[in-house]
């Protein structure tokens, strides 16, 4: 018996989520990896800095009312595109399996130098 609460309590307070980097297709060249915790957010496409975008970065996490959950999950992946920033930062709130899922989209950047 205390298997089967223990079991339902770890179901209930775990989040799902989804998360995806589309890289796009003209991009020649491959970056290496970043630090998601360096990488810098915008809300907007106006940046103060020269860059080349190299990817859609989207995810998708059950996060009740928590959005830094979902942009984590997005810094990891366009650190995966090696990405530098991520701009036009959008939030969606929709409904999860569990609990209100945030999504987060954006698109990633690399700062020319």
């Amino acid at each position: 018996m205390k298997i089967k609460l223990l079991l339902i309590v770890g179901v209930l307070f775990t989040s799902c989520s989804s998360v995806a980097h589309l890289q796009t297709d003209d991009l020649k060249q491959n970056y290496s990896a970043t630090n998601p915790e360096q990488i810098e957010i915008y809300s907007t496409d106006k940046v103060d800095k020269f860059y080349s975008v190299i990817g859609k970065v989207i995810a998708s996490v059950d996060a009740r009312t928590d959005a830094s959950i979902s942009v984590k999950h997005l810094k990891k992946e366009a650190a995966k595109l090696g990405a530098d920033a991520i701009i036009d930062l959008r939030l969606e709130i929709g409904h999860g399996y569990w609990s209100n899922a945030i999504k987060a989209s954006g698109t990633a950047v690399k700062f020319n130098n």
